[in-house]
């Protein structure tokens, strides 16, 4: 019957199936390292990695593309080329399958800085050649951060300094079938230290925010700022301080929802202890709210940032280090946009887990999770790419995708995952599995994969609907079926001459009086997200039940005697008569006229035998019928 789901959000059970086989997107004689998988609003996905031929001394930035609709995943794509075995890239995705990539580029020692980016063009199914989104002739240019409103503009922010303290945060735009970004536009600046940290949130309707992390050089205190862009073609605010922060403020996060419902989050250090605290304002020209504390302790390592539902909760997942537990577990709080209150933190993991979570949220508000562990911290041969999903407000079990563990390779992580909720919250993981090669330059070769929720289909009724048992009052029936379909489940119910009898709805039934004459069948109804099955079993018309059985036999009470009266007791029995009638008789014939309860021996019975048998009834049972034992009359 497969596996269950826990109960699920408007649209994921609609959507989701169990998880397909993996597929290979890459070779297996090269190494890997993962970098991000997205799902764009129509379905398409685009998976981005790393990768490193045997020998070869630089790193392939790749990207693959399954189209929608399709199981099938492109050839890998080479981007750029890097010397980084860690070289960074961003992937941001839109609502009608188009899908942009940026990476930096150049040195500062010749002025050469630049981030450019390559876009995926879904009508063409191509790659578009690298196109400069900015240039600096500066000693620093970070990674530049993609987001895109529903028309398909991509907005990008991005900081850049030089070596004298000066620092500006900088943003501009690509517009949908543009091969230029916009002329780059000043956010702001901070000249007596260096930007540190920023984020990026754009709505679908292209509002945005940008938050980030300063340190100021003088007095050795972080400077958190925050700028608005209130309406898609509007100007972006003066930098403004966020409110709720101090000098210990770090890690600003931005999200924004649907709606325009923006939260920030960061962490606050009091005593050398960190908590994640959050502010949120109903739309980008509202007021803030208070600060609130979401985590009072928080020692993460890697997180999600503010995953943001269509509802406006905001789930906030993260790996870090637990003294309860005694090693890195993956936590998880959700604010709830109804009450405005934070959840308690939700332990995901049930093993020791390797520093590392990723994690994705819907456009139904399905939250998925993936993180790498082992069993126990003695423990580390056994690597498993566990998963867990939240809908409609609760969290799943974690389950290990893999069902056969990735050995232990010595300072090389055997096991990876990043994860992409789509629009309808079914889950694509893209993983990378390693195996030691000892004697190798390289030490290890590895594979990146894919596994993605199937679309769930309507069950299917494997064995219809048959009844078992004898079809006559008292006895009990059975229904049996059998089906196949994952997520689903069952209802019975029982007819009667083809309408529901109220209140049968198990697998059993014992017959009743109001079932005699009657045809009687069942019905099995499977369910799950795609659809409904039904079987009717046959009908069975229902015989009369067996003989009422007397549990205490009728008797004869009274003087056997001419003239004096005798009684029959009719005696008890199962199940209850309705009512009884009497057949007096001598030596074994029946007496003319004598049936009644009672009985006036005469003349002609002196010293013959008398008895009386008792016939009882009960509408849709056989009769049952008892002789007495006989007496002589005096």
């Amino acid at each position: 019957m497969g596996t269950a789901l826990p109960a699920a959000a408007a649209g994921y059970a609609a959507s989701a199936g169990p998880f397909g086989s993996a597929v290979g997107l890459s070779g297996t004689g090269s190494r890997q390292s993962l970098i991000d998988v997205k799902v764009a609003g129509d379905g398409t996905a685009f998976a981005l990695w790393r990768n490193k031929a045997p020998g070869a001394p630089t790193w392939d930035i790749q990207a693959a593309v399954r189209r929608a609709g399709s199981d099938t995943w492109s050839a890998p794509r080479s981007l750029f080329t890097s010397d980084n075995e860690t070289a960074p890239a961003v992937l941001t995705v839109t609502a009608d399958g188009h899908a942009d990539v940026a990476w930096t580029t150049g040195s500062y020692t010749d002025s050469s800085l630049a981030a450019v980016s390559a876009g995926w063009d879904s009508a063409t199914g191509r790659w578009s050649e690298p196109v400069t989104l900015t240039s600096y002739a500066g000693m620093d240019l970070s990674m530049p951060q993609l987001a895109t409103a529903a028309d398909g503009t991509v907005t990008a922010v991005w900081v850049q300094g030089d070596a004298g303290w000066n620092y500006e945060a900088m943003t501009a735009t690509l517009a949908p079938g543009a091969t230029a970004w916009s002329t780059p536009h000043r956010l702001g600046r901070f000249s007596d230290g260096f930007i540190e940290q920023f984020s990026l949130a754009v709505a679908p309707d292209g509002a945005a925010t940008t938050v980030w992390d300063a340190w100021d050089r003088n007095t050795d205190s972080d400077v958190d700022s925050i700028v608005t862009r209130a309406t898609p073609d509007g100007d972006w605010s003066a930098p403004a301080a966020l409110p709720g922060t101090d000098a210990r403020s770090t890690d600003v996060q931005v999200s924004m929802s649907a709606g325009g419902a923006t939260t920030v989050l960061w962490q606050k250090a009091t005593n050398g202890i960190e908590a994640l605290k959050s502010i949120t304002r109903a739309s980008p020209k509202g007021s803030w709210g208070a600060a609130q504390t979401a985590v009072p302790i928080v020692q993460d390592t890697d997180d999600s940032g503010p995953l943001t539902g269509p509802n406006g909760d905001i789930t906030y997942v993260w790996a870090g280090w637990t003294g309860s537990a005694g090693m890195p577990i993956i936590q998880a709080v959700t604010r709830s946009a109804s009450t405005g209150a934070w959840s308690a933190p939700k332990t995901l993991s049930t093993g020791y887990v390797n520093w590392q979570v990723d994690a994705s949220i819907g456009a139904d508000g399905t939250v998925q999770v993936v993180w790498p562990q082992t069993p126990g911290m003695d423990n580390g041969n056994d690597h498993y790419l566990e998963w867990a999903v939240r809908t409609a407000g609760s969290w799943s079990k974690a389950t290990a995708l893999n069902a056969t563990p990735v050995p232990d390779i010595p300072d090389v992580d055997a096991l990876t995952g990043e994860v992409a909720a789509g629009s309808d919250g079914r889950a694509t993981v893209l993983g990378r599995t390693a195996l030691y090669a000892p004697g190798s330059s390289d030490r290890y070769t590895s594979q990146v994969w894919s596994r993605s929720q199937t679309l769930l289909t309507k069950p299917n009724i494997t064995q219809q609907a048959t009844v078992t048992g004898t079809a006559r009052t008292g006895s009990k029936l059975t229904c049996s079926a059998a089906w196949s379909g994952y997520h689903a489940t069952a209802t019975w119910s029982w007819l009667r001459e083809g309408k529901p009898i109220s209140g049968a709805t198990g697998t059993t039934r014992t017959l009743t009086s109001d079932d005699y004459t009657h045809k009687i069948a069942c019905k099995v109804m499977v369910s799950n997200g795609a659809g409904t099955v039904n079987s009717t079993a046959q009908a069975a018309t229902v015989a009369a039940g067996p003989p009422l059985k007397a549990t205490k036999a009728p008797a004869l009470s009274g003087t056997p005697k001419v003239g004096h009266r005798l009684t029959a007791a009719p005696g008890t029995w199962s199940p209850t008569a309705t009512s009884y009638s009497y057949t007096w008789k001598r030596n074994g014939k029946a007496i003319t006229g004598a049936t009644k309860p009672t009985y006036l021996p005469l003349k002609a019975d002196k010293g013959q035998r008398l008895t009386v048998t008792v016939t009882t009834h009960r509408y849709g049972w056989t009769n049952g019928t008892v002789t007495t034992a006989a007496v002589t009359v005096h």
